[in-house]
């Protein structure tokens, strides 16, 4: 069975978390969390390797109601507690978020022009081999007239875990935003910011 990575949006409000993830109603008319990120090995392994996701030892006592609610077991107790071993909780603090800079392509260099056009057309179907990609020097080496068939371009693979991270940066930031959106600010509701927020995350 694969693993599989759960995350969701949690903000500090008057010293209590909430969750502030989407919600939609489901086919069957329940009302359901849209966690910021959902994923298998790959996108742990990107969680693990690019972020300042740190391991909790059971699940946090002061987990938000839903959830609690979205975390637990059949019989209504939260997975991921004491002497439970096949569920682990991690945290993504704020401050990652408001620190990292994904904006860099996560390569670059020189393609064949073939090659770029085809998965401009279609990233999903063609992804670009790094294996043809040249450097600088790689492709001022080449001759006048060979050099006519590449052109420099900037790539971050749609199965990267930079564009993993970008992903659950977007997902956190958009819910932020709908959050301070619904304010109520006739009963002077305060704004929250990066600094208020962090991603819990279930592994199972």
């Amino acid at each position: 069975m694969s693993m599989m990575i759960t995350g969701y949006t949690e903000a500090r409000v008057e010293d209590r978390w909430v969750d502030i993830d989407f919600f939609v109603y489901d086919q069957h008319s329940e009302l359901k969390i849209v966690p910021c990120i959902e994923g298998h090995s790959f996108a742990y392994d990107a969680l693990e390797q690019g972020t300042s996701m740190y391991w909790l030892s059971t699940a946090p006592d002061d987990l938000s109601d839903a959830v609690k609610k979205a975390s637990a077991s059949p019989d209504g107790t939260l997975i991921g507690t004491d002497d439970d071993y096949d569920h682990f909780w991690f945290c993504i603090d704020g401050s990652w978020f408001q620190k990292v800079n994904l904006n860099m392509p996560e390569h670059c260099g020189f393609f064949p022009r073939q090659a770029i056009v085809n998965y401009l057309s279609n990233p999903a179907e063609n992804d670009l081999d790094l294996e043809v990609m040249l450097s600088i020097e790689g492709y001022q080496a080449l001759e006048a007239e060979v050099k006519k068939a590449y052109q420099y371009f900037e790539y971050t693979s749609e199965w990267s875990n930079r564009q993993v991270l970008r992903d659950l940066k977007d997902a956190v930031l958009s819910r932020l935003v709908a959050f301070n959106r619904s304010r109520n600010l006739q009963r002077h509701d305060k704004a929250i910011s990066l600094s208020d927020v962090r991603v819990v995350l279930l592994r199972e």
